[in-house]
C-alpha cells in the first residue's frame, strides 16, 4: 500500500521514534494503564490489563513491573497517596 517493505518501515519508525514498534505499542498500553490505575480506583488490575490489550494478567503484571519497576497494585497504591 505505502510502497515499503515491512522490515524497512519498521527501520524508519526506529529511526524516527528511538523505539521498535512493538516497545511503542507497549509504552501507549502501559501509560494508558498507568492512567486507569490512578483515575479508575473501581476497576481491578486483570480489567485493566484487558483493557489496554493484555489478556493473560500475569503477563500484565510482570510486563507493567519490568517497565514501570513497581506492580500496577504497588503503582496503584502509591498513585493515590
Amino acid at each position: 500500500m505505502v510502497f515499503l517493505t515491512p522490515s524497512y518501515l519498521s527501520k524508519l519508525f526506529k529511526q524516527e521514534t528511538g523505539l521498535t514498534l512493538a516497545d511503542y505499542i507497549t509504552e501507549i498500553r502501559l501509560r494508558k494503564a498507568k492512567h486507569l490505575l490512578k483515575n479508575a480506583p473501581d476497576l481491578k488490575i486483570h480489567e485493566i490489563g484487558a483493557e489496554v490489550g493484555y489478556g493473560d494478567p500475569a503477563y500484565f503484571n510482570k510486563l507493567f513491573k519490568r517497565v514501570v519497576g513497581v506492580t500496577p497494585n504497588e503503582y496503584k497504591r502509591i498513585s493515590i497517596v
